[in-house]
């Protein structure tokens, strides 16, 4: 996908949060839309994470937040990349493990994700457990907080939760997201 086209599909992708959140809608827009996107793609995607196209006329920074657009943005870029299956996890795990930025959380859930789908699940669960006690608290809250709700619809996730549930860091960041949803 050349540069112009990759940059509006995340805008589209992204406008499409700020009006339905990470709706069935986005979730299949992004299926579709990830078609011919690919690792020769990554670069230009990852220049995207901080610095996005330009804002449309639906971003509302009273409704969606001084930091809105850009993390719209982000979700768009790393759900495109999600649909690259195992051909994503080298540069998700730079990412993922590499120096701290907001998009650490971004990697790391979708490592998540491509692992409940079968995709080197006893890889990134061992590396989960070993370099995610070591990451900013952040970043896991970042991580896990938008996985929580798709437990119940989603077996895979919901294995891969319960063979990370001996990690404490991990264990802990789930008690804390339920306990917050709960009060």
């Amino acid at each position: 996908m050349d540069r112009r086209q990759l940059h509006g599909t995340v805008g589209a992708l992204a406008e499409l949060i700020l009006q339905d959140g990470l709706s069935d809608a986005f979730l299949e827009e992004a299926r579709r839309a990830s078609t011919g996107v690919g690792p020769n793609d990554f670069p230009e995607i990852r220049r995207l994470f901080h610095d996005p196209p330009p804002e449309p006329d639906v971003y509302d920074v009273t409704k969606h937040g001084l930091g809105g657009w850009l993390s719209a943005c982000q979700f768009a870029a790393f759900e495109l990349i999600f649909h690259s299956g195992a051909a994503a996890l080298p540069f998700l795990r730079e990412i993922a493990w590499g120096e701290y930025d907001w998009t650490q959380g971004n990697a790391i859930e979708l490592l998540i994700r491509l692992a409940a789908t079968g995709i080197e699940p006893d890889e990134i669960i061992a590396e989960i457990k070993r370099n995610f006690p070591d990451i900013r608290y952040e970043a896991q809250l970042y991580a896990l907080d938008p996985l929580l709700s798709r437990l119940q619809a989603d077996a895979g996730l919901r294995a891969i939760f319960e063979q990370l549930k001996d990690c404490q860091a991990f264990a802990a960041i789930v008690e804390e997201l339920r306990g917050s949803r709960r009060g």
